[in-house]
């Protein structure tokens, strides 16, 4: 700090003591000499001259060099976005014509694709918005490029084309019955959770949750059948893609209230197995969940099919809590 505020003083004093080679000159080597110092400081501005902000390059000078977006945030078409900003970093003798291209397209979406700056509004930043593609597709995080390329008939300038580098975040999940069957008595909400997330399907890093629901608002995918009202942890995602363990096999894609879509693409499981779920098949909790998958075995739950793409993956019959079965896990 000491030394801070030693140069800036020095600095500042310079500007009245030194009038044939004055750093508050910008036609002087000083001034740059002055400016230069004042970046080493931290300051990003002449000391002479507060009010005017140093930039790092004449020509184009973008807000940041790398960003991240996500799939997962907006609608079944469009994930997450990202604003970063564009300014000029010297006066243009001619127009300044900017495109901004993605490298992949297929992984995002940029507005706006082009702009310009004119000799009259050249020190005013220009505002570009990054939009992830929501796909269908379980193809993880990729990396890409946002190309920002100027051109003009000012051949005085030295214009180089600037880059972002960017990553976007998958939000396609998995799907999949647990390993092992079981009786009604999971231990609860908890115990099925921790069990499925320590299935051998459950990707790796993942923690993964049982879809099961009870009447007693420990998990509820709805209130009102099909509507999605009410949710309390809730193990889907709003328009999300959720595939079999094969890494394949598309089962279907929710809405934005975070329920499946049927008929589905697939059955959760390539073979019929009934499976608890203690859902209706509107998604509305049923009064037969085992005590809430509790440590009873008594009673009923109700369950489903999962061969099934149609509703009853959800509710086929109920059966006795004694029963050995399997339920559904989906990665979160």
């Amino acid at each position: 700090m000491f030394f801070r505020t030693f140069l800036l003083s020095v600095l500042v004093l310079s500007c009245s003591r030194i009038p044939l080679n004055n750093p508050c000159d910008p036609n002087t080597n000083a001034y740059a000499k002055t400016t230069l110092v004042a970046e080493l400081v931290g300051d990003h501005k002449n000391v002479c001259y507060p009010g005017v902000i140093i930039k790092n390059n004449p020509g184009l000078n973008l807000s940041q060099s790398f960003g991240q977006i996500s799939e997962y945030g907006g609608s079944s078409v469009q994930g997450s976005s990202l604003n970063f900003t564009v300014s000029f970093g010297s006066e243009p003798k001619e127009e300044v014509n900017v495109q901004v291209i993605v490298s992949n397209p297929a992984f995002a979406t940029v507005t706006p694709t082009s702009f310009q700056w004119k000799p009259s509004d050249w020190n005013s930043e220009r505002t570009v918005t990054v939009t992830a593609v929501n796909d269908s597709l379980l193809n993880g995080t990729r990396d890409f490029l946002i190309r920002v390329v100027p051109t003009s008939l000012d051949t005085s300038l030295k214009l180089q084309e600037q880059f972002i580098s960017m990553k976007i975040l998958d939000n396609e999940k998995h799907l999949f019955l647990n390993a092992n069957t079981t009786k009604g008595n999971l231990g609860g909400i908890s115990g099925a959770d921790a069990t499925c997330s320590s299935d051998p399907n459950c990707p790796l890093g993942s923690q993964c949750k049982a879809m099961l629901v009870t009447d007693s608002g420990i998990r509820r995918a709805t209130v009102t059948g099909n509507l999605g009202d009410g949710q309390v942890d809730w193990v889907l995602k709003p328009f999300t893609s959720y595939y079999r363990s094969d890494n394949i096999t598309l089962i279907g894609s929710t809405n934005a209230v975070s329920l499946l879509i049927f008929p589905l693409q697939a059955g959760i499981d390539s073979a019929s197995v009934t499976t608890w779920t203690g859902m209706g098949s509107s998604w509305d909790s049923q009064p037969d969940h085992c005590s809430n998958w509790g440590n009873s075995i008594s009673g009923n739950g109700v369950v489903g099919d999962s061969i099934s793409t149609s509703a009853s993956v959800l509710s086929n019959l109920n059966v006795g809590c004694t029963s050995d079965l399997k339920f559904y896990c989906a990665e979160q």
